[in-house]
């Protein structure tokens, strides 16, 4: 009743469980983790000289209530560090992209969330929440949530993941412009599993190009391994754009769990946002099987 012939993938932004304001410099978290330290100690000492019963159960929910603090402090800051050399990394080759952008921040609440930007331009923190299903049926095949803020680079893990579950890898990969980078379509028609055929469109480009930078592209081009080139006539002919139209079914799988619930994480922490995002595939994929079920 499920084909993997052809999957589509896609990602939705998903509002984490915490505020903006949450969110903190390296230097911030050091005065909290001080502050945190110190009162600690002093809790300890009361706790030590009170002698009431009562006095001593309150005083150590307030212990617990600031070891609580210190450790979230201590995730951010781990998660910070994180961020700092990813952006320096980034730095190598966006040197002008990411000297215009501020420094990281880490939330105080959910370390592991980031600050993203959702469809209606505004910036909120959230995880990104991948799917990877079969158009035709709109079963959900594998799920991934990340605190990526991009989908670029995230087509082959998908299509692992689609691996160890299933033995196989799907013929065609539906998706966005922005998840097929060349590395990801190289890859991909290697794959261990079986060559994947990436159906994605080539990305814009402007009319108003100068003759040499044309002459420079078409340079390059013509040195690109045979499966660039065969994207390229792919997406170029009229077979492969019928393909890709399937992908637009995938939406209506992400409209259908965001209806469900699935726009906000009642829950924090990576670990916790996939398995809630597991449970929302699960529930999909429920409907979807009692549908087809009924059709055939």
């Amino acid at each position: 009743m499920v084909s993997l012939d052809e999957i589509a993938i896609d990602g939705t932004k998903v509002r984490a469980h915490a505020s903006r304001t949450s969110f903190r410099t390296g230097e911030k978290l050091l005065e909290i983790e001080a502050a945190v330290a110190e009162r600690l100690g002093a809790l300890k000492q009361e706790l030590a000289s009170d002698p009431g019963a009562s006095n001593r159960r309150r005083q150590a929910a307030r212990e617990r209530a600031a070891r609580d603090v210190q450790e979230r402090s201590a995730r951010a800051r781990a998660a910070l560090e994180r961020l700092e050399a990813e952006r320096k990394a980034r730095a190598k080759t966006h040197a002008r992209d990411e000297a215009k952008k501020k420094g990281p921040k880490a939330s105080t609440t959910d370390p592991e969330a980031r600050c993203m930007r959702f469809p209606d331009g505004a910036m909120r923190p959230a995880y990104n929440a991948q799917i990877a299903a079969a158009p035709k049926e709109g079963v959900i095949v594998s799920i991934a949530v990340t605190d990526r803020r991009n989908d670029a680079g995230l087509a082959a893990p998908m299509v692992d993941a689609i691996a160890r579950r299933y033995g196989r890898t799907p013929d065609r990969l539906l998706a966005d412009t922005s998840y097929a980078t060349s590395e990801d379509i190289v890859a991909l028609a290697a794959h261990a599993g079986g060559p994947v055929e990436v159906y994605a469109p080539p990305p814009s480009e402007k009319d108003d190009v100068k003759p040499a930078s044309l002459a420079r592209r078409r340079r390059k081009r013509e040195k690109e391994p045979a499966c660039l080139k065969a994207w390229r006539e792919r997406m170029a002919s009229e077979a492969g754009k019928a393909v890709y139209a399937l992908r637009k079914h995938i939406e209506r799988v992400n409209a259908d769990r965001k209806n469900h619930g699935f726009g906000f994480l009642p829950v924090r922490g990576l670990i916790k946002a996939r398995a809630y995002a597991l449970w929302h595939a699960l529930a999909n994929n429920l409907m979807a099987a009692r549908r087809l079920r009924a059709a055939a």
